[in-house]
């Protein structure tokens, strides 16, 4: 007995076998779309919120170890070295750590890209937005390699 697959219509009456993958394509697309939005939304908040509380245990730490002055707040700059980032982070250094916060919040975008892609060609399997995904992750990508 061949696999048969139903409309999901309520009305066990009315329920008919879809008849072609184009018919099963319109049941399952909704939950595709969604799939890729609901991603989408949960990587972001997940970055977002792991920033933010990299950044305040950075914060807590700058403070508790050096006493806030205005010439420091002025001069402090922003590591753009990866290396230095982790080797003070293993310090424990507070600033480091609200380097790697803002580190964290910069490549959340890029993990949604990266997302899509993954989500566009596995469960949608379009190929075209898979490859102009991929081109935005790849651009993105390099343009935080380059940054001086």
């Amino acid at each position: 007995m061949p696999d048969v697959q139903y409309s999901s219509n309520s009305n066990e009456a009315s329920r008919k076998p879809l008849s072609s993958g184009a018919d099963r394509a319109a049941v399952d697309a909704p939950h595709n779309e969604y799939a890729i939005q609901d991603v989408s939304a949960w990587v972001l908040r997940i970055g977002v919120v792991t920033s933010v509380l990299v950044m305040a245990l950075g914060l807590t730490l700058t403070f508790l170890h050096h006493p806030p002055s205005v010439h420091h707040m002025k001069t402090a700059v922003l590591k753009y070295n990866l290396g230095a980032i982790y080797h003070g982070v293993l310090r424990g250094d507070g600033e480091s750590i609200i380097d790697m916060g803002l580190f964290i919040l910069v490549l959340t975008p890029i993990a949604r890209v990266l997302a899509s892609v993954i989500l566009f060609a596995t469960v949608d399997r379009d190929w075209f937005y898979t490859f102009v995904t991929l081109v935005v992750l790849i651009l993105t990508t390099l343009s935080l390699l380059f940054i001086h």
